[in-house]
């Protein structure tokens, strides 16, 4: 029987924030690294043993059931923009299907949060979307035989909320890492400066049929139309 969870997605998708609820339940669920009950991290998509953060998809075993975490296309897509050097070289390492990756950072995250996701669904079993977290558990967990009332999923979500990777915090810390350049870093407070997120006029802009691409992707996924529009 079925174990242990791993939860992937794009970067930037939640992954961290969904191991730190499941940790505020007792679940030991690591970020980019095993756990006694499992791992989330946006790099097992790629079929690799070890990937730029940790395991790559080539470490999991029979033993663990795929969940595949989604996030909204413009915010997500916003915050890819953030990425690293050494994460846009691993996604262009392990993207096959891509066979040039944009240049322009932001044309690069709308290809990435595509392919990306079509693969994490292709891989797993369960998916859902990270803005329904705040309503109850995912049905992963039932499978699982990790039953969680809607009353302590919900104190476990708020309590993760206190701690979670946000992207003022990221640019903040990047302030003190050798790490990360710094046309990352002003990319990273560029973004975290924005008073309204991505647009999707932006992204017409910039590739037309791959933002239909993208918002019928969402759509399939349980995004609504008015939600997808309204954005």
């Amino acid at each position: 029987m079925k174990n242990r969870i791993a939860v992937i997605g794009t970067g930037r998708s939640g992954t961290n924030f969904f191991a730190a609820v499941l940790n505020e339940l007792g679940r030991d669920v690591q970020h980019e690294k095993f756990g006694e009950d499992g791992i989330a991290s946006w790099c097992l998509v790629a079929d690799c043993d070890d990937a730029v953060y940790g395991p790559g998809g080539n470490q999991l075993d029979s033993n663990f059931i795929i969940g595949h975490q989604l996030r909204h296309p413009l915010e997500a897509i916003g915050s890819l923009t953030t990425f690293n050097r050494s994460s846009w070289r691993f996604i262009s390492e392990n993207s096959p299907s891509i066979e040039n990756m944009p240049r322009r950072i932001l044309h690069r995250a709308m290809r990435h949060w595509l392919d990306w996701n079509e693969r994490a669904g292709e891989k797993a079993s369960f998916t859902w979307r990270l803005e329904g977290l705040k309503n109850g558990a995912p049905q992963i967990l039932m499978e699982l035989g990790w039953d969680v009332s809607t009353e302590d999923w919900k104190a476990a979500y708020e309590r993760a909320k206190h701690g979670s990777n946000t992207g003022s915090a990221r640019t903040s810390r990047s302030l003190f890492n050798p790490k990360v350049g710094p046309i990352t870093q002003w990319r990273r407070y560029k973004h975290t400066k924005r008073t309204e997120p991505v647009s999707w006029e932006e992204l017409n802009k910039i590739d037309p049929g791959l933002m239909a691409e993208i918002m019928s992707y969402a759509a399939s996924k349980g995004y609504s139309a008015k939600a997808i529009l309204n954005s």
